[in-house]
């Protein structure tokens, strides 16, 4: 069994750029043991090592995991947690527009990648005798329609409820596995240029994302990514929470954050 260590070990996914880069910089910055998982090449990286993995093929995620496995069986951490950051926006547009395949790709990356992520991490740090959690990067978007994000949004109402599912799973065993969701608000990424550039009748909401840009409504991915850290370090995020980051409370210096909804015991 793994020795435990002073630090606590983050595994990060799509780490290349906007929310996870952020996530893995302030993380390094820290002197947290920083594993990546992108599809960045595989080899060393600022503060940790990168596992090179495409989201959108099971049999990749599955190698990566077990390398992944096999690298912190010999780190010394006194926790370990995957935050499943990665995911697309694409394609936009109204259903009846949208190529099978192109939604299989979508429902791959955004929901079936994260839930094969947790099992595997569920399943392969078992053996630790340490703390372990799991954050998923949700949305808004979850939990109110919008025209032309249809895959979108189903699949991050679907991930915030397997979340809940794998809350309960987890809360039956003395060893179990803490998973919350986390939106993080509007933030300045790739993906918020993406909505922006959509056509009208694509996103008929266009309009209101161009508005957040010009008013200074965006976050940027650093803030998100500290006050992030912040809260997980702190032991705010309740296994089956579900926080959005806007309701963070700054007064007297330190975030603090209730969730949205707590898991209901009937």
């Amino acid at each position: 069994m793994a020795q435990e260590g002073e630090g606590t070990a983050y595994v990060i996914t799509g780490t290349t750029r906007g929310i996870g880069k952020a996530l893995a910089d302030a993380v390094a910055e820290r002197g947290q043991p920083l594993f990546s998982i992108s599809r960045a090449p595989e080899g060393p990286l600022a503060g940790g090592w990168n596992f090179a993995c495409d989201l959108r093929f099971a049999e990749q995620i599955d190698q990566a995991m077990a390398r992944l496995t096999t690298t912190l069986e010999e780190a010394r951490c006194r926790q370990v947690v995957l935050i499943c950051n990665a995911g697309v926006l694409g394609p936009v547009g109204f259903i009846h527009r949208l190529s099978p395949e192109r939604m299989a790709e979508h429902v791959q990356v955004n929901l079936l990648a994260p839930l094969q992520l947790m099992g595997c991490f569920i399943a392969d740090s078992a053996a630790r005798a340490c703390p372990r959690r799991i954050v998923l990067i949700t949305s808004g978007a979850g939990r109110h329609p919008y025209a032309g994000w249809s895959l979108y949004c189903a699949a991050k109402a679907g991930l915030d409820m397997a979340m809940r599912c794998i809350a309960l799973e987890q809360g039956t065993r003395p060893d179990g596995v803490g998973v919350c969701a986390v939106a993080p608000g509007v933030v300045a990424t790739d993906m918020q240029k993406e909505i922006r550039d959509a056509d009208d009748a694509d996103f008929p909401n266009r309009s209101r994302f161009i508005e957040f840009q010009e008013s200074g409504g965006l976050a940027s991915p650093r803030s998100v990514a500290e006050t992030l850290l912040d809260l997980d370090g702190s032991g705010q995020l309740v296994s089956g929470g579900l926080y959005d980051l806007r309701d963070v409370n700054r007064e007297g210096g330190t975030p603090t954050i209730a969730p949205r909804n707590r898991l209901d015991a009937g």
